[in-house]
């Protein structure tokens, strides 16, 4: 059996497993991001690498040969699985050359919002047929689209949106309130009880409707999934949103099934790439 390396990289958790080739996890382990709400996380990708090194000791130690491997990132990244921008992670030097010197087999390395596009694709049995757009709706927000199975990266890879950020509604629950807290997830823990965490929520999910709303004017599509720890965790903050939106977009959204799709689908990326290679 083929067993995978997949790593999900985010602005306030690190996600790593070794899956089989079927896509369940046989190990995972997980790691904060960074301790603070401000500044570039996981600076020099030294806890990604720390997370990694532990998955590959244990691998190494339980006799398991890693067939291949995917990271995904919360940045642009172009086709060839280069990072093109620094706007979360503070990464020094291109993954793909860190993680190979590391590890000692070749990387795929993609974008966060496609991998967990894959992975809800992975419960599609006709994949082929598959259309959807995807939104993702955790520490950052964004979205990619799959069309006939495929992701569509764009001619460069740059066909993802980030048009929201669910650290910028923590930031701004603390400017306000001078209370700090580690996340978004603690400010909606609070929205019955505290006014500020209200008035911060609804103005955001005021943002991620109103972009919604221009996404599908501008894509038009038969299918929404919309995933993400923030969506998924949060029903106060979904029927806000859904509040919002006019009902030809209500009909055709509905929500990830998965909790780790964008773990899933880095696992199944790199299954993918085993195949090819």
């Amino acid at each position: 059996m083929k067993y995978l390396l997949a790593v999900d990289v985010g602005a306030t958790k690190i996600h790593g497993a070794i899956l089989d080739e079927n896509l369940k996890i046989i190990r995972e382990e997980r790691m904060a991001s960074q301790e603070s709400l401000f500044g570039l996380a996981d600076v020099g990708l030294q806890r990604t690498k720390k997370i990694v090194g532990g998955l590959i000791t244990w691998a190494a130690k339980s006799s398991i040969n890693i067939s291949s491997a995917c990271i995904g990132f919360p940045e642009y990244v172009s086709n060839d699985g280069q990072l093109m921008s620094r706007d979360t992670i503070d990464w020094r030097t291109q993954p793909r050359t860190d993680l190979l010197e590391l590890t000692g087999f070749n990387w795929v390395v993609e974008s966060d919002v496609r991998c967990a596009a894959m992975g809800e694709l992975s419960l599609i049995d006709q994949k082929s047929q598959a259309n959807f757009l995807y939104i993702l709706v955790s520490s950052g927000i964004s979205h990619t689209m799959i069309n006939n199975g495929l992701v569509w990266a764009g001619a460069n890879g740059r066909a993802i949106g980030f048009f929201a950020s669910g650290l910028g509604i923590a930031r701004e629950y603390q400017r306000l309130s001078g209370v700090s807290v580690r996340g978004a997830i603690e400010v909606f823990q609070t929205f019955n009880s505290d006014p500020i965490s209200r008035n911060v929520i609804r103005q955001a999910a005021e943002y991620l409707s109103r972009g919604l709303i221009n996404l599908v004017e501008v894509l038009d599509p038969s299918r929404i999934i919309i995933g993400g720890g923030l969506w998924l965790g949060s029903q106060n903050y979904r029927e806000l949103v859904t509040d919002l939106l006019p009902k030809t977009i209500n009909d055709v959204l509905s929500s990830a099934s998965l909790s780790n799709s964008g773990l899933i689908g880095a696992g199944a990326i790199a299954r993918n790439s085993s195949k090819i290679s």
